[in-house]
């Protein structure tokens, strides 16, 4: 992904090692005190192990500088045992462990932030803190970041990549400055704070990673199915009326096209691209009135994403066919032995391009392409005569087919030709 500075996977979290030797270690009390949080603990192992998961929640948060304001948190088999004593958290002892660390890690942020925050901004900095604070792939987690994606799929951006940019830059002193005030607006003071001087760029960078690829972000969930259709549409007259997002289809039956800003109020926008072969995806900013070409050869999907912080933001832009863009070949021949094989072309002309990529290609068992290798080939600088190029590769072993593809000026990779080896198999 091109220009993209948030794509940071999360690390902090209580790892796993460090819950099981804290487990082997818990007291077999039924009464514990953990800081200012006491505990009511049934005396069986995964009650211990419970209480081991959420001791070390306790004092980690403590580490980070969070208030554990004195709670009482039950753990037993039936937490809704009406004969049991009371408490402000009850825990159930049969649940995973990284559950539970993560319920307490939840309440007893969402308890501190609550004195400053509204009630439902109180909650979501608190799961956000939980979230990250918990392990990889945990069942509470992977809760978490699924309910993440179904509302930025929405076009949720105040709930969702706002909140995440705030932990990606300023971790929990970020999150309990933007809860001393109005949201968002308490949240883009504390981004400001950070040093961070264009607040919607970096929470729409981490909305576009999350929209094309959770996975980028550290999350477990694939990318969205249709790109998020709840937000999309064809009109490239963009009209938000509150923060949010929104997504603009470009035509698939384009060989490629030019998009130009004409009106931009309140928002920033990139061009995004899905190859078809390799599930990857490029994006670009679309800034000021610059035109940007978007090669369509090779692509599954291509889009503009919109973000807005502020009501009443719009984008309007313009989309022109590009004939032969970027490169107008001439002739190809492909030439393949036992052991090496040679490719050459020459182009008629070509417009933009930075170089020639060739790929050596694989069948996967699941029956998908996998890149084994590129090779940049430079291009001519003058793009309006005809020029001719070589490629010679003197090992393919193991390659099924070669790709060669033109990286444009703005960055997108243009599908040129495929070229298989004889006998290799295809996906």
């Amino acid at each position: 992904m091109n220009a993209t500075r948030v794509l940071i996977v999360a690390g902090l979290g209580v790892c796993g090692a460090m819950l099981a030797a804290a487990a082997s270690a818990a007291p077999r009390a039924s009464t514990a005190q953990v800081r200012d949080v006491a505990f009511d603990v049934e005396p069986s192992a995964p009650g211990r192990a419970s209480f081991a998961a959420c001791a070390e929640v306790v004092k980690l948060l403590s580490q980070r500088g969070w208030d554990t304001a004195a709670l009482s948190v039950r753990i037993q088999a039936n937490p809704f045992d009406a004969t049991s004593s009371s408490a402000d958290l009850a825990l159930d002892a049969g649940q995973p462990v990284e559950t539970n660390a993560f319920m307490l890690a939840e309440a007893l942020v969402e308890r501190q932030l609550a004195r400053t925050a509204e009630p439902a901004v109180a909650r979501m900095l608190a799961e956000t803190v939980a979230a990250h604070l918990s392990p990889p792939g945990s069942a509470a987690r992977v809760q978490w970041e699924r309910s993440w994606i179904q509302r930025l799929a929405s076009g949720q951006l105040l709930t969702t990549a706002l909140p995440e940019v705030l932990w990606r830059d300023g971790a929990d002193a970020a999150i309990r400055r933007a809860s001393r005030g109005p949201w968002p607006e308490s949240a883009l003071q504390a981004l400001a704070a950070l040093g961070i001087d264009n607040a919607l760029h970096a929470v729409g960078e981490v909305a576009v990673a999350g929209i094309l690829d959770p996975a980028v972000l550290g999350f477990q969930r694939p990318p969205l199915p249709e790109f998020a259709p709840a937000i999309s549409q064809a009109d490239t007259d963009v009209r938000l009326s509150t923060a949010g997002m929104r997504i603009v289809k470009l035509p698939p039956d384009a060989t490629a096209v030019g998009i130009v800003p004409v009106q931009s109020e309140g928002v920033e926008a990139w061009v995004a691209v899905r190859y078809a072969l390799t599930g990857a995806f490029d994006v670009v900013p679309l800034n000021g009135r610059t035109e940007v070409s978007v090669p369509m050869r090779g692509v599954v999907w291509a889009g503009v994403l919109v973000a807005a912080l502020q009501p009443d933001a719009s984008l309007s832009f313009a989309v022109r066919a590009l004939p032969d863009y970027p490169v107008q070949i001439k002739r190809w021949d492909f030439v393949a032995g036992e052991t090496d094989a040679t490719l050459t072309w020459e182009t008629q002309r070509h417009e933009g391009l930075q170089a020639f990529v060739v790929e050596a290609l694989a069948a996967t068992p699941t029956g998908a392409w996998n890149v084994l290798r590129r090779t940049v080939v430079p291009v001519a600088r003058e793009g309006e005569n005809p020029f001719g190029y070589t490629f010679v590769d003197e090992e393919t072993k193991n390659t099924a087919a070669y790709r060669l593809l033109a990286l444009t000026a703005d960055g997108f990779l243009a599908e040129v030709g495929t070229f298989p080896l004889r006998g290799r198999p295809l996906p």
